[in-house]
Order: C-alpha cells, then sequence, then structure tokens
C-alpha cells in the first residue's frame, strides 16, 4: 500500500546548509560566506534556547533570591 519516500534531489550541506543536488554532494565547495551566516544562525537558535531557560530559571524562588543577593551585595560592596 505504502512505497517507499521518493529521495529528495537535494541535499543540504552540514557544513554551510547549501542545497546541494544530490548527485554533486561529493564536489560541493562551501563559500565562506554562506558557512559563516549558517553558523551564525545555529548560534542564534542557541543564545535564544539560552535566554528562555534564564528568564525561566530567574523567575523561579531559587533565581529570584540570586538576583536579591546579587542587588545586595553589590549596594554593600
Amino acid at each position: 500500500m505504502f512505497g517507499s519516500m521518493p529521495h529528495p534531489a537535494h541535499l543540504p550541506c552540514p557544513s554551510c546548509g547549501a542545497s546541494v543536488a544530490r548527485d554533486s554532494v561529493a564536489h560541493h565547495h562551501c563559500d565562506e560566506e554562506q558557512r559563516a551566516r549558517y553558523e551564525r544562525f545555529q548560534a542564534r537558535v542557541e543564545v535564544d534556547r539560552f535566554d528562555a531557560e534564564l528568564t525561566t530559571w530567574l523567575a523561579s524562588p531559587a533565581g529570584r533570591f540570586e538576583v536579591f543577593y546579587a542587588e545586595r551585595e553589590r549596594r554593600a560592596a
């Protein structure tokens, strides 16, 4: 009833994210500008995740105490 899914004609390059024809993957050379944009994009995802986790932690009782304690120590110095 269900046949196998057809293979895509293009694959993303794991280093630069560019769409590369399946038959020319072995001959692909990454463009440095494209690779830098792709790495920046990957880092942005990690930064957003860290920001969300930090915001959640700061809203917790332990996080609120740490903010209070840091402010208290800053004023004492």
